[in-house]
């Protein structure tokens, strides 16, 4: 199989395989992370501008904010489920077409 070495300079053709998950635990520190950051960031808006207007109300508003946020973003990022290992795949680009088939070789 010398003939599917690339010559000296060219570059290696990467493996076709799906890109790497991380574990359960790297998505419920990610989960959690963001959470947190959504608090302290939007709840310490709200506290610095309760402190310049003297007033109590923005600090509960900014950290539901932050939490309202996080959960959007939580949602958006890992709410998908992964597709079945027997499911048939979906062969439709983003625009809706579908796409040909790709062989190992390339298109015959």
């Amino acid at each position: 199989m010398a003939e599917d070495d690339p010559t000296r300079g060219e570059p290696r053709p990467r493996p076709a395989r799906p890109a790497p998950r991380g574990s359960g635990a790297e998505t419920g520190w990610a989960v959690i992370g963001t959470m947190i950051s959504g608090m302290a960031v939007w709840g310490g808006a709200g506290w610095l501008l309760d402190r310049w207007l003297d007033t109590r109300v923005f600090l509960p508003v900014g950290i539901l904010l932050g939490i309202s946020a996080a959960i959007y973003l939580v949602v958006k990022r890992f709410g998908g489920l992964p597709p079945d290992p027997g499911a048939p795949e979906q062969g439709n680009t983003p625009g809706g077409r579908r796409s040909r088939p790709r062989t190992q070789k390339g298109p015959r």
